[in-house]
């Protein structure tokens, strides 16, 4: 068993043994979790708001179908060659709902948590075929000293929920983040963009030439980080790039 697996599998017993110690709260309505349910309570999770379909992560339009995605022309772009990501797949906004979700996972570290999301996106994309023939779902890299003190990358977990739902194999190796960009939470569009221009580099081009790919990450605010990494996959010779998020961001 490797060390990852190891350290997870220790972070789940003790999630396990503090949740029989001290029963959990429901992080949304607060209120107590029954024995059966696990993070969230069922009222809650079955009032979670779905976005209705993908999107067009330049210009917020839903797209439908296949055909929208593959024949869309956004208004905000003036080149077909900046729309380096087809479409984005996201559970819902980062509301105060989602928003809570999304922090307990990262920053609690609930994986349980994570892969119930990963499930419902993964699921999504599976009934929706919005996606299809892709070859590869890839996570968002942290870079390392992030990694480690953190403890937990999230987009990993939500990557391996995915591939699992989908059949589409992980590559969580493909990105390597290789410059440790500093927090984005109150950087604007342009700052965000600039922090992570030439953040990321691709490990295995080979693994990736003439592939259809499916980004992962937590959240899109601005979409910057999923661009640059748009942009280093499909330079590096993949065909197509799409992404999933478990909540965007909306003005």
């Amino acid at each position: 068993m490797s060390l990852v697996k190891i350290k997870r599998f220790l972070l789940d017993l003790k999630d396990d043994i503090l949740d029989f110690i001290y029963p959990q709260a429901c992080p949304i309505c607060r209120n107590s979790l029954k024995r059966e349910e696990a993070d969230v309570c069922e009222e809650c999770w079955k009032a979670l708001a779905l976005l209705p379909s993908p999107y067009c992560p330049y210009c917020a339009s839903f797209l439908e179908n296949q055909d929208d995605i593959t024949n869309h022309q956004c208004p905000n772009l003036s080149r077909p060659r900046d729309r380096r990501i087809l479409a984005v797949r996201s559970l819902g906004t980062f509301d105060d709902h989602y928003q809570k979700l999304v922090h307990r996972l990262k920053y609690d570290k609930k994986i349980p948590l994570g892969r119930r999301l990963a499930r419902k996106l993964g699921e999504s994309i599976k009934q929706e075929r919005s996606f299809p023939g892709c070859d590869m779902v890839i996570p968002v890299p942290l870079h390392r000293a992030r990694h480690r003190a953190r403890g937990l990358n999230q987009s990993e977990v939500l990557a391996e929920g995915i591939s699992r739902v989908t059949d589409i194999p992980s590559g969580k190796n493909i990105l390597r983040r290789k410059k440790n960009t500093k927090d984005q939470t109150y950087l604007n569009a342009q700052q965000r963009a600039e922090n992570v221009k030439g953040a990321f580099v691709v490990t295995q081009p080979e693994k990736i030439n003439s592939k259809r790919v499916i980004l992962v990450d937590d959240v899109m605010t601005t979409g910057a980080t999923l661009n640059e990494c748009a942009r280093v996959l499909l330079d590096s010779g993949a065909e197509d790039v799409f992404a999933v998020t478990l909540a965007v961001v909306v003005e």
